[in-house]
This record gives structure tokens, sequence and C-alpha cells, in this order.
């Protein structure tokens, strides 16, 4: 089969030079890239990656038609979500024949029906919602490639004139071990920030979380795939390795697949690691690999210190166990606590005493603008909490415990704060930073 595939993404300049002269590349893309690359009945293919890194949509637009490719693959995310469903409705209108499907985060039916988006059927013809490498390659194998071909394949919503969309049933479960990387297949662009999974989904269900509802957490990678992404790592002389899991200890068989692997292949031992942590989950045994790999950030998600909040958005309650634990982390790696403000059925008074709260601990803190995020408070809120919210940027505006004035006033206030402790902010958050000896601050 001879037919040409482009794979289109967005990365993003970053808002503030925190992470210094690491480069962080696209990755959801380049796995669907190595995916198509590694498929049988695709080598025939040209496939390429457009990467959407400047405002020149125009001159992006004519790269493209150039290549004339008759399948398009968009990866799309919350910051790149309006530049790359514009792309797409410039494509259909000139070329209208070119198939074209929609994946990422932010690929969900109900972002596609918020009013800057409406009317999909016309410029998209596929969206998939979950993992997309499998489902790609079907897509791609289909000979013809149309409406037809495309409802015979699970995991896919299709849209419909009148607004609705067509579910074309579950997806295969994915074998982890048998998805191509790009980090192996030399894909990834050397000396930048590596990107690591052990496993996908998350066993919580926080409706403020884009990780969605819980998942079967069964189907991890293996140790042996492991061993090999980690070699890689070290052959392209990876900067950092950041670990995509929804957390370092939320897997037991995940992590003790990638224990082992890092005592094969102790790539991690000579780069930075950045990972999450979910403290009341927290095990010696984390302790002591963290202490023996590179550690340099760890997150941990503390969001509110309201427990009637956290119950609420069916967050687990961080209970007597979060303060040793994080007091602990912070004695092998930079800890930084991660807290929302704008959250429904929390106040502007409750989310200053989670802040003096995370303040008050040996690490940085970080506060984040609630974000709508699908999967998450676009699908999963509740109806007295009366969401609004910016539908581009999936900003909230308002809701029954933070009016809008309350919102603006506590970006000014986290403004001023930042500023005065000499720490920043991007366009969404505001970081508090800390200086701290051990071990943690030597490797930062």
């Amino acid at each position: 089969m001879a037919r040409r595939i482009a794979l289109v993404c967005l990365t993003p300049d970053p808002d503030t030079a925190e992470h210094g002269a690491h480069h962080l590349p696209s990755f959801g893309i380049r796995r669907i890239e190595a995916a198509a690359r590694a498929a049988p009945g695709l080598d025939g293919c040209d496939i390429r990656l457009f990467d959407l890194r400047q405002a020149d949509r125009a001159g992006f637009l004519a790269r493209l038609r150039a290549f004339d490719p008759d399948l398009v693959g968009f990866s799309i995310y919350v910051w790149s979500a309006p530049q790359l469903i514009d792309l797409a409705r410039d494509l259909k209108t000139q070329k209208p024949d070119t198939a074209v499907v929609f994946g990422g985060p932010s690929a969900r039916t109900a972002f596609f029906d918020l009013p800057p988006y409406r009317g999909a059927q016309g410029y998209l013809d596929a969206v998939v919602e979950g993992d997309g490498e499998d489902i790609f390659v079907r897509i791609a194998q289909c000979d013809p490639l149309d409406r037809h071909a495309l409802q015979q394949i699970g995991g896919l919503a299709l849209p419909c004139g009148d607004g609705q969309w067509i579910r074309t049933g579950a997806a295969p479960p994915l074998d982890m071990g048998s998805l191509a990387s790009p980090f192996q297949m030399g894909l990834m662009p050397a000396g930048s920030v590596a990107y690591l999974e052990t496993f996908r989904g998350c066993p919580l269900s926080c409706r403020f979380c884009e990780w969605g509802v819980a998942k079967d957490l069964r189907a991890v990678f293996p140790e042996d795939y492991l061993v090999a992404e980690l070699a890689a790592f070290r052959s392209l002389r990876a900067s950092a390795v950041f670990l995509l899991d929804a957390g370092l200890n939320l897997n037991g068989h995940a992590f003790r697949n990638l224990a082992a692997a890092h005592a094969r292949e102790p790539a991690l031992r000579d780069t930075q690691f950045w990972a999450e942590v979910y403290p009341a989950s927290l095990k010696p045994d984390h302790l002591a690999f963290l202490d023996q790999v590179g550690t340099s950030y760890l997150g941990v998600g503390l969001q509110s210190t309201d427990q009637a909040v956290l119950k609420a958005h069916d967050r687990p309650q961080n209970g007597a166990r979060f303060d040793p634990a994080v007091r602990a982390l912070a004695e092998v790696a930079q800890v930084e606590i991660q807290i929302i403000f704008g959250l429904p059925g929390e106040t502007p008074d409750g989310f200053m005493r989670t802040l003096q709260y995370a303040l008050s601990l040996p690490v940085d803190v970080r506060a984040y603008h609630c974000l709508v995020l699908p999967d998450a408070l676009l699908t999963r809120s509740r109806r007295e909490w009366n969401l609004r919210f910016d539908p581009r940027t999936l900003a909230m505006i308002s809701n029954s415990t933070w009016s809008r004035d309350d919102i603006a006033a506590m970006r000014r206030r986290l403004s001023g704060l930042v500023q005065g402790r000499g720490g920043f902010s991007g366009d969404f958050w505001w970081s508090f930073k800390r200086e701290r000896p051990g071990k943690g601050a030597r490797r930062a």
C-alpha cells in the first residue's frame, strides 16, 4: 500500500525558562509514528511528522498540502486544540477527501461538542478516545479508507451531521510489550528529555483530573521492554527521564518491573528523574528506589486540605500519612506540592488555608488555576456546581463557590505572593520555590 500519512502535533514553547536547557519534544504523536512504521502492510507508506511550532498557520497548511496526505492524524492537548482544529478545518475545506483522525488527551466527543468546535463532521472523520497506537494502525491499513471501514474498527467515535456521534464499540486491549517504541526505533531527538511509561491509566477517578475514570491496571509494560527503553535513553543521551505514569507508586506490578529493569540497566542513575508520587501509598522500597536513581523532581498532588472538598471530587483523603511521607520524600529529592484554586466546593479562604499549609513544608509549591478538562470536570461535574469556563482554554471562570471576581482576585493575589517570594508563574500556574539542604537540592 502506497499511502501518504501525515502526523500532526503542536509542541508548545515553555511559558517560562523553568526547564532551563532541557528540550521536551512531543511524545504521543511519535508513539503513533512508531506504531505505523512498524506495522505490517504499511512499509510502502510515506509517513511524515509535522510539528506546528510557529504561528504561521497558512505556511504550515501549505507545507501539509504540498505533501498531499491521504490520511492525517492530529494529536491534541488543551494548549494545541484550538490551532490544530482550525488547521483541520482549513485542510478539509481545501481537500475534503483527506481522512482526518483526532487523538490525544483532549480528543473527546464532549470537547468537540463545545461551541468553538461544533460541527465536527466538517473537519474530522473519526476520534480515538483512548490508546491510539493499534487503532490508528488499523485505520491506516483500511483499503478503501471510508466511513464503512471506520465503522468496523472498535474504539472510535464518528461524527454525524445532526451533532450526534456513532461509537464503534470497545477497542481490543493493548499488548503493552508489543508496542513499538519511538526511542528504540531512533525517532526521538538525542539529548532531550525522555519519556517513560510503566503502565497506563490510574486507579483513582478524581473529578478534576484528566486521567478520567479508574481503569484496569493489569496491563503493564514488561520488564524486558523497560530494559530496552532505558538502554535507548542512555544511547540517546537523555538529559532527563520524565515518568508519565499517574504515579510511581500507584501500580505495584509496574513499579516492580521498573525496579528490576533499573537493576539490569541503571540508566536512571546517571540522569535526572522526574515523577509523580502518591504519598498515602509510599513504602520503603519506593524511597530506596528514589535514592538509587538521579531523582531531581517529585510532584505530589495535595489539591486541597479540605476533606469535604476531596470527598466531593472522589479524591481519596490525604490522611495522617501525608505530612511524614512528604518530609521523607524531601530527603531524597526536590519535591513540589501541587494545589488547585477554583475547585467547585472549595472557597477562596479554604484555598488559602491549603496554600499556607503547603508553604509550611520543606518543599516547592505550585498552585494551578482549575481547568475543566475532558474526562474530568467537563463530563463528571455535579449539576449544582454550576460551572462556567472558557471553552478554548478550559479555564474556570466561576462556579457555585467561586465568583468571577473571586478567581480574578486570586490570580492577582498569587502573582503578588510569588513575586514577593522570588518565584515565577505561567498563564495558569504559580510556583513558589524553596532552598533546602540535602540530596534533592544538590541534584536539582
